[in-house]
């Protein structure tokens, strides 16, 4: 499967990208940050890599916010606790289902 690659190494042009692209992803699922690259992975596990965009930038914040990813903001930039520097946070906004089906 093909992978969506943002390869700068600027967050806010990383964030762009992002919004660009969105539309390529189907409904998003997790956030993943390992390093110096971000990675969106939507319900089909297709992926979309942000390199530049990492913890402590405040455009993490706003990708967050963007995807509906369930966070805490007091700790959103701590290091990963353990072994693992991987940080994961699961997406769970979405719309109630059949709410499109409401009158």
């Amino acid at each position: 499967m093909a992978t969506l690659h943002y390869e700068g190494n600027n967050p806010a042009e990383a964030l762009v990208f992002f919004r660009t692209h969105r539309a390529e992803l189907r409904t998003l699922r997790r956030v993943i940050v390992n390093g110096n690259t971000t990675t969106v992975v939507d319900i089909n596990g297709k992926e979309m890599a942000l390199e530049g965009l990492r913890l402590g930038h405040p455009e993490l914040v706003d990708l967050l916010n963007l995807v509906g990813a369930s966070y805490d903001p007091a700790t959103v930039h701590n290091e990963s606790k353990g072994k693992d520097p991987t940080k994961i946070w699961e997406v769970v906004k979405a719309d109630p289902w059949g709410q499109d089906r409401v009158a």
